[in-house]
């Protein structure tokens, strides 16, 4: 198995470790951040040089397969998480988003044709690049609002059922789950219409399948956008909007890089 790979299967192990420490804290009641942030740290660390080793064999950013996506969209995802979490005081995301990110890497492995080869490029386009990194960025982004719905639909649950103990003492209170919901929306509109600005000056072309699910997804968070400026939506809907609407991204992933 290629270094690269090595790393990798060493990373999702680390995601599912963070996993363990958390939910006997939340069984005994006596959370702390720090026993998940390390591990979720070496995870990190170890998907940062399994990116560059794929990257350096294949001398090009590694965003062209399945595999590879799932693996940088994965990347990003923890990267925001470490970016975002303390900003937004939701320390418990990682609770969640590790799972996420082991079973995104667990794909890239499983997937038909897991890891192939690239044609070798004469002249890297770095327009080209920046456009893909910034599109999967958004959609980690997009999948750290998803996270965050499903944190504020159990925290609702809960209260709605008069459950207070255990999880619902390590969540964080539901107007800043929104507020985090909110924010994370609008990062990654922000970062997707920076991609698809980008489009429109690239001398490489991009197939039209990618370009046209991007613009479908950019029309669809547009719209979320806009009912949460407009107020037409409460909390509760915006978060299942969030929790529901990135299972679009997911599947556009896999259907630009296998039918693009």
């Amino acid at each position: 198995m290629p270094a690269d790979r090595q790393l990798l299967a060493l990373s999702t192990l680390a995601f599912l470790v963070a996993v363990v420490p958390a939910v006997r804290a939340l069984l005994s009641g006596q959370w702390r951040a720090s026993r998940q942030w390390l591990p979720m740290l070496v995870g990190f660390a170890l998907q940062t040089g399994a990116v560059f080793l794929r990257g350096e064999a294949l001398r090009q950013c590694p965003m062209k397969s399945l595999s590879d996506v799932l693996v940088f969209t994965g990347w990003s995802v923890v990267l925001l998480y470490f970016l975002v979490g303390p900003t937004f005081r939701v320390s418990l995301l990682g609770f969640f988003t590790a799972p996420l990110v082991a079973m995104m890497q667990v794909l890239a492995f499983g997937v038909p044709n897991a890891f192939p080869d690239y044609p070798a490029q004469a002249k890297i386009d770095a327009w080209v690049e920046l456009h893909a990194a910034l599109a999967l960025m958004a959609y980690a982004a997009f999948a750290l609002a998803c996270i965050t719905g499903v944190m504020y639909l159990l925290q609702e649950r809960f209260l709605k059922q008069h459950r207070i103990g255990g999880l619902f003492y390590q969540l964080p209170p539901i107007q800043g789950l929104a507020l985090a919901i909110r924010r994370l929306l609008w990062l990654g509109l922000i970062l997707l219409s920076f991609s698809l600005a980008i489009s429109f000056k690239l001398t490489t072309p991009i197939s039209n399948p990618k370009l046209i699910f991007a613009w479908v997804i950019w029309v669809l968070y547009a719209s979320i956008g806009l009912v949460m400026w407009r107020h037409v939506l409460s909390p509760r809907q915006t978060a299942w909007l969030a929790a529901v609407g990135f299972i679009i991204p997911f599947i556009s992933l896999w259907l630009v890089t296998t039918h693009g």
